[in-house]
């Protein structure tokens, strides 16, 4: 995954005993980016937070 547009939960998941894994792939950033930027509304819905 990454962290660079969504910083989730991973230390409360790490202490329930998951592995968790950032790689913040270059790729994976760009279309997360190009998402957002394109569905500003679903993603702010996506996230919980109002427009």
């Amino acid at each position: 995954g990454e962290t660079v547009t969504f910083q989730g939960p991973e230390d409360y998941v790490r202490s329930r005993g998951v592995d968790v894994t950032v790689v913040n792939d270059a790729e994976c950033i760009q279309l997360m980016k190009d998402f957002i930027a394109a569905k500003p509304t679903l993603w702010n819905e996506d996230i919980g937070e109002e427009e």
